[in-house]
Parts: structure tokens; C-alpha cells; sequence
């Protein structure tokens, strides 16, 4: 029998940081993110919208990802399912993405090379593909921390694009 165990790298352990200089990459573990969908989605929570390039100063926010589509991180729970009251679909995503965080001077400059990214440049959305990969993207706290959100089974595709590029900051 053929043995493939080489031919892919070997799963990263979850507390792994990506250091190089003016950079800190690490996972996040987030416990509660529920998509919220429908006409009125973005009037439906009582979180701060979060928009691009909105710099988040708490830990329970609601990323905005279309005019009809939010996320809400670390929210209230909610019954997943339709609520026909709020004309609303509410789903628990907790375990549908990964989330990361990049910290430093060159967070943004290791963003760019897989992005085109303007903090200049505002969107109603956060929703960007970063890598190849689609991604919700935000500032945290400071113009030099970023959190993004991708979905799960990308998630160690991300984290090797973003190895991979952290290795050539200058």
C-alpha cells in the first residue's frame, strides 16, 4: 500500500503562532457566532455593526457581510431556524469558522499581499477574498491588529498562505 502521510503537511497544533518581525499571527477560539439572514438582517441585532475599515473595541460585535447577511460574534443565544416574526433566519455557525488574529506593524503589509486592502477606502461589508480565500476581515482595537473569520475546512489552507507570506516581510 502507498503511503501519502508525507505528501501533506502534518495538522498544526491550534496554539501555533506565526512570528516574524513586526508580526504575530495566531488562532482564535470564538464561543458563540450566529448568521443572521434576511431583508432586515442588519436592523435584527443590538450589537455595533461592524463595517470596513470600523476598528472594533469589544469582543461581542456583529460583522456585517451583505446588506441581507450578518454574523454575530460572541452574541446572544439564539434558537436557530426561521422566526417568522422578523421575517429572519438565524443560524449557529460556531462551528462553520476558524478565527485569526493579526497583530503588529507589518499586519497589514502581510494582508496585502494576499488582499487588495485600503483602510482608506470604506465598505459596508466585511467580506473580502484574502488569499484566494473568502474571508470576513475587521480591525481590532488598534489600526494595527486584524481578526478574520474564515470558514472552517480553509482554515489551514489560510494558515499556510499566511506562513508562507509572513516568511517574506522584510
Amino acid at each position: 500500500m502507498r503511503d501519502d502521510s508525507k505528501r501533506w503537511p502534518a495538522p498544526r497544533d491550534p496554539g501555533d503562532v506565526i512570528e516574524a518581525p513586526g508580526l504575530s499571527v495566531k488562532k482564535l477560539h470564538v464561543s458563540q457566532l450566529t448568521l443572521l439572514s434576511g431583508r432586515r438582517a442588519l436592523h435584527q441585532t443590538k450589537l455595533p455593526l461592524v463595517a470596513w475599515p470600523d476598528v472594533v473595541t469589544s469582543d461581542s460585535l456583529a460583522v456585517v457581510l451583505r446588506r441581507d447577511r450578518v454574523m454575530e460574534v460572541n452574541g446572544p443565544a439564539r434558537t436557530d431556524g426561521w422566526d417568522n416574526t422578523e421575517s429572519l433566519a438565524i443560524s449557529d455557525v460556531s462551528d462553520a469558522y476558524a478565527q485569526v488574529e493579526l497583530t503588529g506593524e507589518n499586519a497589514l503589509s502581510l494582508l496585502r499581499r494576499g488582499t487588495e486592502l485600503d483602510p482608506k477606502i470604506p465598505s459596508r461589508s466585511t467580506a473580502r477574498l484574502c488569499f484566494g480565500l473568502g474571508v470576513s476581515l475587521y480591525r481590532f482595537r488598534d489600526d494595527t491588529t486584524f481578526r478574520l473569520h474564515v470558514a472552517s475546512a480553509h482554515d489551514e489552507a489560510l494558515w499556510h498562505a499566511l506562513s508562507d507570506a509572513a516568511k517574506h516581510l522584510s
